[in-house]
């Protein structure tokens, strides 16, 4: 067995790695939706800034700690319109800011000094403690994705959305056939794929796999179209790393030590400089997009799924590289998935109790259904195994059908033969803010809300919803039909 000295810089340790693969994937989501890199969206250009400082200084637990606080305040702000996986994301960074900062406060409280936050002992334990809670996570992310599949229309190959999936990379590789057999190899490779992948990583001896499987499913995934699935793609990318063994590090020091750092340090300076110069152009191009040049925003988009590409090999790369020398010294699941607090638990099950919502009848978006066909509104569920029966809240039963308007939000929903569920059409008629007529069908009787000068003949259809409530429940449009695919 190899053994492995101690490496150039004892800092580049566990934490760095998924520190500043964390913070590449922050800065993909940027260019995956550059419509928040605005004055409007300060936390946003924040989450871009910290980003790049913690790729400059990975060791340094100060820019992970803003990075962190920035990206949950802007999902925050972006909520209830952030993507699945940013909610994911969410949970996930609440967790690891809550870490570190009562791991901060418990230093300071022991020692009156927090000067210990650059020591190893302290960057291990940090490390140690989150990373159970992120394992246990990733496994329920995907037993959603697989779980919120198993409805007739998904395996229905005319509306699948692993057949709209399968057309969208038909239209930009030509060369990939789109028959009956490979729409039907999409629909079932799609969900033996998401659910073999955390199961080899649970095994030890089938780990590495694991590993290289998700890789090579979600490398393929990104080159969809579609941007937000390179930003979806970079966040699992790092998070593999949680299930690498402990000798990765070690094997990338010696990759560092050996070939760049000792001969080439001033093309390391170099690339730190240029590096937080790219951040800094991309946010003043940003801005200027969406102030004037809105052609701007598809090419940082293109732009971000360019360097995906590169990243994504050079991670996968890096793995295989450190996987050939530790493919016997795996933890033992026990070990890989111990919380080391009991307190710790609450990040794994807000993640399983967002996963639930459609079933409870709380939320039908940002529950991890993305690409699913899920369908759970008006009383009806197309799941195979879930009865509508087992919901406990109404909101998603409590359906309109809206047949005329002059409002545009509401006129998209009668041009695409859809329904919306209550909550959502008091949304939108209390954030309307103009002058508007809409005739809907609710419980079963006609209606119509008329708005003149601000004076509605509804005036309950105009008080927004309690903030709560508005910042956590969503809805989708519902079909009329089968359930069309919908991200």
């Amino acid at each position: 067995m190899r053994e492995y000295s101690l490496p150039f810089d004892s800092r580049f340790d566990r934490l760095a790695v998924f520190s500043f693969a964390w913070a590449v994937a922050n800065v993909l989501h940027a260019l995956s939706f550059t419509d928040r890199i605005s004055l409007q969206h300060p936390f946003a250009i924040g989450v871009l800034l910290a980003a790049a400082f913690v790729i400059l200084i990975p060791w340094s637990v100060w820019p992970l700690l803003l990075m962190l606080s920035c990206s949950v305040a802007n999902t925050f702000e972006w909520m209830p319109y952030a993507p699945n996986h940013i909610t994911f994301e969410f949970i996930i960074n609440s967790g690891i800011l809550t870490t570190l900062v009562w791991l901060i406060a418990r230093l300071y409280l022991k020692d009156k000094t927090i000067a210990a936050v650059a020591t190893p002992d302290f960057r291990n334990t940090l490390f140690q403690t989150f990373a159970p809670f992120i394992r246990i996570s990733l496994f329920i992310l995907y037993f959603y994705a697989v779980f919120h599949k198993l409805n007739w229309d998904y395996f229905n190959p005319t509306i699948s959305c692993s057949v709209f999936l399968l057309s969208g990379y038909a239209n930009r590789f030509p060369f990939i056939p789109d028959n009956a057999l490979v729409q039907w190899s999409a629909i079932w490779g799609t969900i033996v794929i998401e659910a073999a992948i955390p199961l080899l990583l649970y095994f030890r001896r089938t780990r590495s796999t694991g590993v290289f499987l998700g890789c090579g499913f979600h490398y393929f995934l990104a080159l969809h179209p579609h941007p937000g699935l390179y930003s979806f793609s970079s966040m699992l990318f790092a998070i593999y790393f949680l299930f690498l063994s402990d000798v990765f590090t070690p094997t990338v020091h010696e990759f560092a030590d050996s070939r760049i750092y000792k001969k080439r340090q001033y093309l390391l300076t170099l690339f730190r400089i240029l590096l937080f110069a790219a951040v800094i152009v991309v946010i003043v191009l940003a801005l200027i997009a969406g102030a004037y040049i809105n052609n701007i925003v598809h090419k940082l988009t293109l732009f971000g799924f360019l360097i995906w590409l590169v990243w994504g090999l050079v991670l996968i790369g890096f793995y295989i590289y450190s996987v050939s020398y530790s493919v016997y010294l795996e933890s033992s699941s026990a070990t890989l998935f111990h919380m080391k607090k009991a307190m710790l638990w609450l990040v794994p099950l807000l993640v399983l109790f967002n996963g639930l919502t459609p079933y409870l009848g709380i939320k039908t978006q940002t529950n991890f259904s993305m690409f699913s066909n899920l369908r759970t509104e008006g009383n009806i569920s197309n799941h195979i195994f879930v009865s509508p029966s087992l919901q406990l809240f109404d909101m998603e039963k409590d359906l309109v059908e809206v047949t005329k308007t002059n409002l545009q939000d509401l006129q998209n929903l009668v041009n695409n033969n859809q329904v919306i569920p209550y909550f959502e059409f008091k949304r939108i008629t209390s954030n309307a803010h103009i002058d508007f007529y809409a005739t809907y069908i609710h419980n079963n009787e006609t209606q119509t809300i008329v708005v003149k000068q601000g004076i509605s003949n509804q005036p309950e259809l105009l008080i927004p919803h309690n903030w709560l409530a508005a910042k956590f429940i969503r809805f989708r449009p519902v079909d009329k039909g089968p359930c069309l695919c919908k991200h």
